[in-house]
């Protein structure tokens, strides 16, 4: 009996220090594509795209320089078979004043087929849990929230030729989604801590490489939802 209950504690003890985890659940990718762009990508394998990114002031912080996550999704593309313009180049075709906004206008100037706009990039979206789940499957409740930033990607795409808006798609990215999620480490248990103090909380920022190449995992899915 006494070996009974030693063993009972004992299994009971490994139990309770069963590793915990934490897992959020990216929100849902949004895309629309027009049947004429799948068209013109069935019919043109390598299309002459450019990428138009929001503007951005001079004044910028070499922190705020997200430059390189444009590079990313431009050498995305060249991967997937796009031939891409120089949009430096096309920008300073369009803002000459003999042009217009009128894309059709610009095609035979600019030697340009498809226009990807990139609307946004959100690399502070907020995801929140509660909730964690054991190695064994098991779940349960967390005395306070954890929070970490995931990011969110936004495309326009237009064809030139007749001005045509022809779809739009945004991309979604949430940490801690692989296998498991994020193991809770004294790196987190300490975050809980000053939240149960009240103590402003400083969410873990996302890696460059992450971020990197979530724009590239991006880009390629979006090149295949247009195609569809």
């Amino acid at each position: 009996m006494r070996y009974s209950i030693f063993y009972l504690v004992i299994i009971l003890f490994f139990s309770s220090c069963s590793t915990q985890y934490i897992k959020f659940t990216p929100s849902q990718n949004e895309i629309f594509t027009t049947n004429r762009l799948s068209e013109f990508l069935a019919k043109n394998k390598n299309p002459k795209v450019v990428l138009r990114t929001p503007t951005s002031s001079n004044e910028a912080t070499e922190e705020e320089d997200i430059s390189y996550l444009y590079s990313a999704i431009e050498k995305e593309l060249l991967s997937q078979g796009f031939i891409v313009r120089d949009r430096n180049l096309f920008n300073q075709v369009v803002a000459n004043n003999q042009n217009t906004v009128d894309y059709s206008k610009l095609k035979d100037k600019t030697d340009t087929e498809l226009i990807i706009e990139l609307i946004d990039i959100d690399s502070k979206v907020i995801y929140e849990t509660n909730k964690y789940i054991t190695e064994k499957g098991k779940s349960g409740l967390l005395g306070n929230p954890y929070k970490q930033y995931g990011a969110a990607v936004e495309y326009k795409v237009v064809l030139i030729d007749n001005n045509e808006f022809a779809g739009t798609y945004k991309f979604n990215y949430a940490p801690c989604t692989d296998g498991n999620g994020c193991m809770i480490n004294e790196s987190l248990k300490k975050r809980l801590k000053r939240l149960k103090k009240g103590k402003n909380e400083a969410y873990e920022s996302i890696e460059r490489n992450v971020l990197e190449e979530f724009m590239r995992g991006a880009t390629k899915q979006l090149v295949q939802d247009m195609r569809k």
